[in-house]
């Protein structure tokens, strides 16, 4: 971790307001699943896909209240990671850290690839090439700075907006209710859809790990979250109503599906705009990809449980530039594998989902262990009221996607126990090269920056 005295900053400058955190938010949950998920999903699933947002959204929910809870009373870098091992456990926060380049790393390949299947229908262009090619521009882009990242991300969110208006709006006149008959054709692939699309919903998860980036957080962050998932559903149900409805399940199956749909109601251009609101939309989800994962990686470096390395910030830039080259170089490398786009959504639900069930045990924790933080909160819950039903609630949640995950793509649960094993063994490696007392005091504190009586002076 930096001493003070080193030239590079450890801390990162607020800088974004309302508008700015609103279209980092919407954009990067109104993003590329909503092009890229829907068409393989309601291949199996069928109609039923509809209901299957709106039960992904449940999850989403108690990922809002967690985030708008504890966001508003901890502002901080790498959310996350600091308020499970702050309010939790060492351990069970160190596993946030750790797994985030994993989900990072299919995140990316699932964007990527997003990006490539509709780009495809402008230009006869490799696939690779147009991967590798969008891969660089966000390493790129998030390297230069978050001022920039928000920049971008307006002007990119303007225009997924206004493509998903000309794909809804008009399509809800084309759909043929004969359409949603079979809802039901397999009730397994209508049971892991809804786990896959708790994906697109992670986008919350943004404002958490900014905190210390965001003007004014206590009102921000709430506000924005609650207009937030608003948007989000709202476009989501009626998007995937509208596929599922103007075109038979049976004929859907591919990433590009939203182009073909389009077609069929919209004159010879409607392909066309709609292929334009996906390469809006995969640019707003890997633009915040690396923004996000980074500061988490950034501030588990700060506690020393990462290499230093990764928590230096760049003197010009104001970026972490280490650990954003650690999140966005080797997806180059991975690109091959960037096929299974159902099981990569996958895992990331999953794994996101279990984090934030160890994050709501640590929100039940937050009274007790920074009642300051808590009593001086714009927004809280009664402990013995709406926080325990929080915690309750996500329990369930968690457990039941959990059961449909190891019923469905068993592997997927696997993979994710085994990489908990191996983080364990890494985290007892690094304990045993540091001071384990202050390893675990600075694991359960907060920086001087974010304590209560800091900010008041």
């Amino acid at each position: 971790m930096s001493s003070p005295g080193d030239a590079e900053p450890t801390t990162l400058s607020s800088s974004i307001g309302l508008l700015g955190v609103l279209a980092l938010l919407v954009g990067n949950a109104i993003a590329v699943p909503i092009f890229v998920l829907p068409g393989p999903l309601a291949g199996a699933s069928g109609p039923s896909l509809v209901l299957a947002i709106l039960l992904a959204a449940i999850p989403a929910s108690f990922v809002v209240l967690y985030n708008a809870l504890l966001g508003s009373a901890m502002p901080v870098a790498g959310g996350l990671y600091v308020y499970i091992s702050r309010l939790t456990a060492p351990y069970w926060g160190f596993l946030v850290p750790f797994t985030i380049p994993l989900v990072a790393w299919a995140s990316l390949l699932i964007t990527a690839t997003g990006f490539a299947e509709y780009t495809r229908i402008f230009f006869d262009v490799p696939s690779l090439l147009l991967i590798y090619a969008l891969l660089a521009f966000v390493l790129l882009i998030n390297l230069i700075g978050l001022r920039m990242v928000a920049q971008v991300q307006i002007l990119f969110f303007v225009g997924l907006v206004a493509t998903l208006l000309v794909f809804i709006v008009p399509g809800a006149g084309a759909v043929e209710a004969a359409n949603y008959t079979p809802f039901f054709p397999d009730y397994g692939a209508f049971a892991l859809a809804v786990v896959a699309l708790f994906y697109p919903f992670l986008g919350f998860g943004l404002l958490i790990e900014l905190g210390e980036e965001i003007e004014d957080p206590g009102r921000t962050i709430p506000l924005v979250l609650g207009f937030g998932i608003g948007i989000v559903a709202l476009f989501y149900v009626a998007l995937i109503a509208v596929l599922v409805g103007v075109v038979p399940y049976t004929d859907l199956g591919s990433e590009a599906d939203l182009a073909l749909a389009a077609s069929a109601f919209l004159p010879w251009w409607g392909e066309y705009v709609i292929a334009s609101g996906a390469i809006f939309a995969v640019v707003t989800t890997v633009n915040t990809t690396l923004l996000v994962f980074s500061r988490t990686l950034m501030r588990a470096s700060r506690d020393g449980v990462f290499p230093a390395l990764l928590a230096r910030v760049h003197p010009r830039f104001d970026t972490p530039h280490y650990a954003v080259a650690l999140l966005g170089v080797p997806p180059f490398a991975l690109v091959p594998l960037a096929g299974e786009i159902v099981g990569l959504s996958t895992f990331i639900g999953l794994a996101s989902l279990t984090a934030y069930f160890f994050c709501a045990i640590g929100l039940w924790n937050l009274p007790r262990e920074f009642p300051e933080h808590y009593e001086n909160a714009p927004f809280r819950l009664r402990r013995y009221r709406g926080l325990l039903l929080a915690v309750l609630g996500g329990g369930v949640v968690t457990g039941a996607f959990w059961l449909v995950t190891l019923l469905q793509q068993p592997v997927v649960g696997v993979v994710l126990i085994g990489w908990f094993i191996v983080a364990y063994g890494y985290y007892r490696y690094r304990l045993g090269k540091a001071d384990r007392l202050t390893v675990y005091r600075t694991m359960t504190t907060l920086d001087a920056h974010e304590r209560v009586d800091d900010t008041r002076e």
